[in-house]
C-alpha cells in the first residue's frame, strides 16, 4: 500500500490496483498532477465534509467512472455535478472490492459548501487487506474515538493537528495515547494557511505507543 501526501488534508491511497483519493484540495493542482498523474480520474474519492479546503479540487479531478463516497447530503452535491456517488451515514460500511472496506465514523466539526448545508462532518476507517486506516477529517478530540478504536482497530492514523479549526498536536497526541492503538500516525491539516501554522517537529515525541511519519507535501510512504 502506498500513501501519498498531496496537500493539506489530501492523500492518495494506492492498493491492489485501486486509487482512493481523500479530501481533494490542492493549492497547486498542476504540480500535483504533474508528479502524480494517477490523482486524475481516481477510482474513488472519499470526502469527509463540504468545506472548500477538503473538496475544492474534487470536481476537476473526478472522472466519468470515479465514485465519491461520503455522507448522503454531501453526496447530493456531487450527484448534482454529475459525479457517481455512494451515500452513507454513521455506522455504515461499504465494500468496494473483496479486501477494501470503507466505514463512516463521526467527527466533531461543521460542514457546508458555498453556504449550502452538506450534512454532518465525518471521518473514515478504510480497511485495505490487513491494514486499517483511520482518516480523521477535520475534528476536535472526542471520547467516542475510543469506540472507533474498539470497533475497527485501526493500526494507521491520518490525523489533523493544525489547531484553530481542529485539534492541535497536543490534543491529538492525547487521543493517540489514550484512545487508540496505532502503530503509525501521519499528521495532516497544518501549515497550509497562517491560522494553522504549527511546528510539528515535537509531535513524534509526544506519542507513547506509536511512531509518527512527518510526510512532506508531494511525498509518499509504502506501508
Amino acid at each position: 500500500m502506498k500513501i501519498t501526501y498531496l496537500c493539506h488534508a489530501s492523500f492518495l491511497l494506492e492498493y491492489n490496483g485501486k486509487t482512493i483519493l481523500l479530501d481533494p484540495f490542492f493549492t497547486d493542482e498542476e504540480a500535483v498532477l504533474r508528479k502524480y498523474p494517477q490523482v486524475n480520474n481516481p477510482d474513488y474519492i472519499l470526502a469527509s465534509h463540504g468545506h472548500d479546503d477538503h473538496i475544492g479540487s474534487a470536481f476537476s479531478v473526478a472522472g466519468k467512472n470515479t465514485v465519491m463516497i461520503g455522507i448522503v447530503e454531501l453526496c447530493a452535491l456531487f450527484t448534482s455535478r454529475g459525479i457517481k456517488t455512494i451515500g452513507m451515514n454513521f455506522g455504515g460500511t461499504v465494500s468496494i472490492s473483496d479486501d477494501i472496506f470503507v466505514s463512516l465514523v463521526k467527527a466533531d466539526h461543521s460542514s457546508c459548501f458555498d453556504g449550502i448545508y452538506t450534512g454532518e462532518p465525518c471521518g473514515f476507517v478504510i480497511r485495505l487487506g490487513k491494514d486499517s486506516i483511520y482518516f480523521s477529517g477535520d475534528t476536535a478530540v472526542f471520547t467516542d474515538m475510543k469506540l472507533i478504536n474498539e470497533f475497527y482497530h485501526p493500526n494507521i492514523g491520518i490525523l489533523c493537528v493544525g489547531g484553530h479549526f481542529t485539534a492541535d498536536t497536543k490534543q491529538m497526541a492525547y487521543a493517540c495515547n489514550n484512545f487508540f492503538d496505532f502503530e503509525t500516525v501521519i499528521p495532516m491539516h497544518y501549515n497550509t494557511f497562517p491560522p494553522i501554522t504549527t511546528d510539528v517537529s515535537a509531535f513524534p515525541g509526544m506519542l507513547k505507543k506509536s511512531k509518527a511519519i512527518l510526510l512532506p507535501v508531494l511525498s509518499q510512504v509504502e506501508l
